[in-house]
């Protein structure tokens, strides 16, 4: 199947106005010790989660003065697609969209990795659907986004009890779009992932059918592009270190930042405090297992004809930063 996203700027730039795209006010990251590399870094974020999580840490740590400037997405789509067209300089997205995003060409990297539990990315239908095994999709809509978690999650799904993928239609849908088809019966099932899926069980009674865990790497990363890292690697490499420790202090304390999160996104405090506590990233070296996890993906997806027939994902991380 032929990828079908246009990739270059002009492309993202016309689409700009239905991305869900919104540039938030600068944040200042500011240390005493360096004034040597003032500038502005560009971050694509889903859903405030990052922006969120710097704000609930207490960051003390040396580093260098300047502005970060956010861009808010409600997937990993736009964010791949503002990364290439050179928009941001870094985004955060999920290891099935960075995959799919390498099979079609993006020009891409993986600057820092950080794994969850893989619980909060889920197959969700209503407990009294016709749904209730994942053997039962078969001859089944199910509804997700292109090259998602939760699509990378139902191609697992379907191969772990051996229904073909040419047996379920897949419908492609924006989150939103896709949980309204979900509660109007218009679809069957609902591949997503948190906060969709902790809105979608503790505000719309929605059940998982199956979820990540176990079945999915569970990979999340921070990106950039060849040109931002040309240009402004010190502040990329300052940027990825506050996540780490911002990371590792929000698993150590997950009620604090599921507190700034739910106060800066608008998402419910029971809402973020399950996504919170379920997901539990923390940083892992861009080491040879993870860059198999991510091979994996790419291969997974050329199995069923989504592109990166024979791709080498080696070229795409920047081990060293």
């Amino acid at each position: 199947m032929a990828w079908g996203r246009d990739w270059s700027r002009r492309g993202f730039l016309r689409a700009g106005a239905g991305l869900g795209a919104v540039i938030a006010a600068p944040a200042l990251l500011t240390a005493c010790d360096d004034k040597k590399a003032p500038g502005v870094l560009k971050v694509g974020d889903q859903r405030g989660g990052l922006q969120a999580l710097l704000s609930a840490y207490p960051d003390d740590k040396p580093g260098l003065d300047y502005q970060v400037e956010w861009a808010q997405f409600p997937n990993a789509a736009p964010v791949i697609e503002a990364l290439n067209a050179q928009a941001i300089d870094v985004g955060a997205v999920g290891d099935a969209p960075f995959g799919f995003g390498l099979a079609g060409k993006a020009q891409i990297k993986a600057v820092s990795a950080y794994r969850s539990s893989g619980e909060g990315t889920a197959v969700l239908v209503k407990p009294d659907g016709p749904v209730q095994a994942v053997a039962d999709l078969a001859g089944r809509t199910v509804a997700t986004s292109k090259g998602s978690i939760g699509h990378f999650l139902v191609l697992r799904a379907l191969a772990e009890v051996g229904v073909p993928v040419d047996k379920v239609t897949i419908a492609f849908l924006a989150p939103n779009d896709a949980k309204a088809a979900l509660l109007a019966g218009s679809i069957d099932a609902w591949a997503t992932w948190d906060p969709y899926t902790a809105l979608g069980q503790l505000h719309d009674g929605l059940k998982v059918l199956v979820n990540a865990q176990g079945r999915m790497p569970g990979l999340s990363y921070l990106l950039s592009t060849p040109a931002a890292l040309s240009a402004r690697r010190s502040l990329v490499r300052d940027f990825v270190a506050r996540i780490d420790r911002a990371r590792e202090y929000s698993a150590a304390k997950p009620d604090a930042y599921a507190a700034v999160f739910a106060q800066q996104t608008g998402v419910p405090a029971e809402v973020a405090a399950l996504m919170i506590r379920r997901t539990n990233f923390h940083p892992v070296a861009l080491d040879d297992g993870i860059i198999a996890d991510q091979q994996s993906i790419v291969d997974q997806f050329a199995k069923v004809g989504l592109g990166g027939d024979g791709l080498d994902v080696r070229p795409a991380f920047e081990r060293v930063l």
